[in-house]
This record gives structure tokens, sequence and C-alpha cells, in this order.
């Protein structure tokens, strides 16, 4: 409580009527989820825009900057999760509820999903031959290890699903970091997220530099942690006395430079060593640390209150991982070149084609939470973590909060 206090003792005397505080829920937060997936799932279906015209360049460049969504996502589960072990350090059954509630939320989803295109692929030959990577390495796909395989065969080995690969250092993450924290005060785990992420930066870089393994860099988890780290820094800085103020005077600067360097990679389409790797994060943690320290009548927490982009943070996770699977089925109907003998032009044949292929996700995730998702979720009330920020409301199947899950727990 004593943190709490701190954290909303200045904005209440200021008169201010910050986004964030320790233990509420946060409606922007759900907001910047959806922003994520909203430039993930724009940029997944994005791939075939000409780029023969100067406004297909642009919406070919433009859409580029989505693939950088997973590091959002990654700064943001580091925040969230960090958040919630800490506020919940002292309460009973800490690792127990902790695991259990992860593996409800993104467990039931991951594997009926495996055992939808996998497994049914044994006995649909059309299937087979769209998944036939997945399946021909699916024991990595059942044991999180997808990263590890694409690490080590330096190929993106898993076709349709090789976005998992993301999933998997989530995983990781998941199973190691909550023990970290368990065992050192806050003081200290500071100073060891932002000693790791520094180790994971430099480590990725010198690795770049040593080898010609151009995937490893991209998807192994030493290599991608960092993003993660970031956001867990975030997370125990805004429940220090002084909370994230601070840090909020640095972020025109940091903001600017740092934009400024990946808009220069992306027109480049150089990789700069990975370097951005790092810098997507620092941005995207920017953003954030403006958003918790932002008045809630301030554009930036307006824009992310929108509630459009609440609806799709509530149904990111499933969106995330339907997406590309959605491409080889809904090929014989739904195709750039099917819209393009239809409307007779290149470049509306893909907006077309982005505009459909985005419904279907959207109305295939919808399915998902009201199906499987949102009943798994209900079971999370067996294990609670004491922290407030996590705690399940569901009433006539709905979440009190509106969210994808009762709270701002990660999507992913």
């Amino acid at each position: 409580m004593a943190s709490l206090a701190t954290t909303t003792a200045p904005a209440r005397a200021a008169g201010l009527d910050r986004v964030w505080r320790v233990g509420k829920h946060v409606a922007e937060l759900d907001g910047l989820r959806g922003f994520a997936i909203l430039i993930v799932t724009l940029y997944r279906f994005s791939k075939e825009i000409p780029t023969d015209s100067s406004v297909g360049h642009l919406m070919h460049l433009g859409a580029s900057f989505g693939s950088r969504g997973v590091e959002l996502f990654f700064v943001l589960s580091g925040f969230l999760i960090t958040g919630i072990l800490i506020d919940g350090k002292d309460q009973p059954h800490y690792f127990r509820n902790f695991i259990a509630r992860r593996s409800l939320r993104i467990f039931p989803l991951y594997f009926a999903t495996l055992i939808a295109l996998v497994v049914a692929a044994h006995f649909v030959p059309a299937m087979r031959t769209m998944f036939h990577d997945a399946i021909d390495n699916q024991f990595y796909l059942w044991t999180y290890l997808v990263n590890v395989k694409m690490s080590f065969a330096d190929q993106w080995c898993f076709g349709y699903l090789d976005h998992f690969w993301s999933l998997a250092v989530e995983e990781h993450f998941y199973l190691v970091w909550p023990f970290v924290l368990y065992l050192i005060s806050n003081k200290v785990a500071l100073r060891t997220a932002v000693g790791l992420a520094i180790v994971s930066a430099t480590s990725r870089i010198a690795f770049v530099l040593l080898s010609d393994n151009g995937v490893a860099p991209d998807v192994l988890t030493l290599f991608r942690c960092d993003a993660l780290l970031i956001g867990a820094a975030i997370a125990l800085i805004a429940r220090q006395p002084r909370g994230l103020e601070p840090l909020r005077r640095w972020l025109p600067v940091t903001t600017i430079i740092g934009g400024l360097f990946v808009l220069a990679c992306g027109i480049t389409e150089k990789r700069f060593f990975t370097i951005p790797l790092t810098i997507w994060p620092i941005v995207w943690g920017g953003i954030l640390i403006g958003l918790l320290t932002a008045n809630r009548s301030a554009p930036l927490a307006r824009f992310f209150n929108l509630k459009f982009l609440r609806t799709l943070g509530k149904y990111s996770y499933a969106m995330y991982v339907f997406q590309n699977p959605l491409i080889p089925l809904t090929s014989a109907v739904v195709s750039v070149a099917a819209f393009e003998t239809l409307v007779g032009g290149a470049l509306l044949a893909n907006v077309l084609y982005i505009a459909v292929m985005f419904v279907l996700t959207y109305a295939a995730a919808v399915l998902s939470w009201n199906v499987l998702e949102r009943h798994c979720l209900q079971l999370k009330r067996w294990f609670p973590t004491g922290a407030s920020s996590d705690v399940p409301v569901v009433k006539n199947n709905q979440s009190t909060t509106g969210t994808f899950v009762p709270t701002n727990a990660p999507a992913n």
C-alpha cells in the first residue's frame, strides 16, 4: 500500500487524473495492445502490395513497420507480468497461481490450434500440403521450442506457423522471470532487468558480427528478451516513490532520436547489426511511459482509449495466432489474384484483400473467445494472485472491464 500511496499522491496533489495507478485497471493499455495487433495484422496481409507507384511504395513502407508490433507486445508483456508478480509477491501460492493463470490464458488456444491444424492435417490431404513444414517439425511446436529449432537450423522452418517463435520467447520468459523476482528485492530486480537487457542486446550484436546465422538473432530467447526486460524495468521504476515522472522529461528526446533511427532503418531496409531490435522497444517503452504518466484527457490517452482499439486488444491473442494460418486456409476463395480479377487494379485488389482478411481474422478471434477462451479464463478464480490489477471478475460471461481478460494481463 505504501507504493500505491506514493504513486498516487503527487497526481492528486497536482489535481491530475493520471492514466495509471498501482492496482487499477487501465483501459488504455488494452488499447495499446489493440494498436499492436492492428499494425501486426496489417503487415501480415500486405506482403503483395505493388511498389511500382508512389502510393503503393508508401503503403508498403507504412505496412512494413507493422512487423515491429511484436516488440510492442514484448514490452507490454514485460511491464504487465512484472507488475503482477511483484504486486502479488507476498501472497500464498505465488508460483502455483501465476503458472496456473498463465496456462489458462495461453495453453487452451495454443494447443487447440495445433490440434486443429497439425493433427487434423493427417486426415485432410489439402491441409497437410499447407502445413507440411509445421507437421515435419511439430515436436518443437508442442514443446514451445520453435525459436530454438529455427536458431539452430538457421531457417524459418515452420511455414505458416513461423510466427509462433514469439510465443515461445514469451513462454520462456514466463518460466524464468517469476523465480528471479521472487529471490531478490525490487531494487536489485531493477538493476537485474537493466543489466540483462544490455546483455541480451550486446550478445545479439556480437553474434551477428561473428556468425552468418541470420535467423537466430531474430528469434532466440537470449537475443530477444531485451524488449521484455525493458517493459519489466518500467514496471519496477513505476513502483518506486518517484514513479515514472523522472523519466517523463526525457521522452521527447529519446522518442525523436529513436524514431528517426528506426525510420531510417525502415527506409534503407538495413539491419544495422540488429540494433533496431533494441531501439524499437525503447521507442515503444517511451510511448508506454508517456501513456502511463499522461492525464486521461490527453490526446495520447484518448487515442488508446478508443473503443475500436480496446476491442482489438480483447481479441489480440487469437488474432495473432490465427492470422498466418488463415492465409492458406482461405486462399481458394480469398486472394489478391481473385480480387484483381474482380476490380482490375493490383493496388485496390491488395487493399480489399487486407480488409477482408482482417475481418476474417477478427471474426475467428471472436469465435475463439466465445467458444473457448472466456470459459477457460473463468477458472482463474481458483488461483487468485492477490494483486488487484489481476483479479478476475466475470459476470454473465462478460468481463466487467471490457478487456479480453478481466485484467491488463498480457495477450500472449
